[in-house]
């Protein structure tokens, strides 16, 4: 009887532990993205079709379309060494303020070989320049002041 009872247990417990293995590589699967810079992706396009990627360089100069009345921002990441492009749409979300053209953006979201394109679910920006001019905002000997 003893006997019986600890392979109840022990058959209980590789199947729940099972079901958990199963639900964390589930999870795992459909939550990860490769990440990818626009001429790997431009490159790896056939693999990377219909699904979630990351990819990150430069906004191509004269690309981005703003489109305030439907909230639609268009525009094309370009590689940092080559030339390569891939064209990104962002909709139902606000243009980031720091937002503009040769500016380094990352993007998020679900790519379409056929059309270069990222449906983008996550925009974020980087302003350089709120860091350029730290040190210049500390005084030297050479800043003049206004006296009275």
């Amino acid at each position: 009887m003893q006997k019986q009872k600890r392979l109840k247990v022990i058959a209980a417990s590789v199947i729940l532990l099972g079901g958990m293995v199963f639900l964390v590589v589930a999870m795992t699967r459909s939550t990860s993205m490769r990440h990818f810079t626009p001429a790997a992706l431009v490159e790896a396009a056939s693999g990377a079709d219909n699904q979630r990627v990351q990819v990150d360089g430069l906004i191509a100069e004269g690309s981005s379309e703003w489109d305030a009345a439907n909230f639609k921002l268009t525009f094309a990441v370009r590689d940092r060494e080559t030339e390569a492009l891939v064209n990104v749409i962002y909709e139902d979300r606000l243009k980031p303020d720091n937002f503009k053209d040769g500016g380094s953006v990352f993007v998020e979201g679900r790519y379409d070989a056929a059309q270069n394109l990222v449906v983008a679910t996550k925009l974020m920006t980087k302003c350089a320049s709120k860091y350029d001019g730290a040190e210049s905002a500390v005084p030297t000997d050479e800043t003049s002041y206004a006296s009275e």
